[in-house]
């Protein structure tokens, strides 16, 4: 599997079947920048899968760091469907992130996997650190405009002590967009 940034193999590691993910060189890019982003970008994913497991997120486990590649757990299942469950289930789960201070940036149906063991989180390759509110609402709006159970989600996101200021905020970030005439 290829995406902007990585391309996603399955390994054998430990004698397990696991999903390598390395992200690619860029040789558009200065060799050193490009290697600087790649490194960065590989650590943070790791530490923001590391944190929003300590949150109690469900996702994959990370068994090896390397300079510009992951080896974690393959999560089978599908992705996130209308079921108004699991969308209150999707909600409280960014809730649960955004509490840790972790900011998905791609937090859609495509990135959460369903499976007999619940709601998984995958692909933290955008995301970041932070409290900012701004952060958390596109997050929520990134959401919002993947799915069509949005109250459904929202009831979820909103037992997360901090959404009452997130909602609002999402608001205004709508309003700069709207056009007037």
């Amino acid at each position: 599997m290829r995406g902007a940034e990585a391309v996603i193999v399955p390994v054998e590691f430990l004698g397990k079947k696991l999903l390598k993910k390395e992200r690619q060189k860029k040789t558009y890019r200065i060799k050193e920048i490009d290697t600087e982003l790649r490194v960065g970008r590989t650590r943070r994913e790791a530490r923001l899968l590391h944190k929003a497991k300590l949150a109690g997120v469900k996702c994959p486990t990370v068994y090896e760091v390397g300079i510009d590649y992951l080896i974690m757990d393959k999560i089978s299942g599908r992705k996130l469907r209308g079921d108004s469950e699991e969308l209150k289930e999707a909600g409280e789960v960014l809730g649960a992130l955004h509490a840790a201070g972790i900011i998905h940036g791609d937090f859609t149906p495509y990135n959460i996997i369903v499976n007999s063991s619940g709601i998984f989180v995958i692909d933290f390759g955008l995301g970041s650190f932070s409290k900012k509110v701004e952060s958390q609402a596109d997050d929520v709006i990134t959401m919002l405009r993947g799915i069509e159970g949005k109250k459904q989600f929202i009831a979820g996101y909103k037992k997360f002590s901090g959404s009452r200021e997130v909602l609002k905020r999402i608001e205004k970030i709508e309003s700069r967009a709207r056009y007037r005439s």
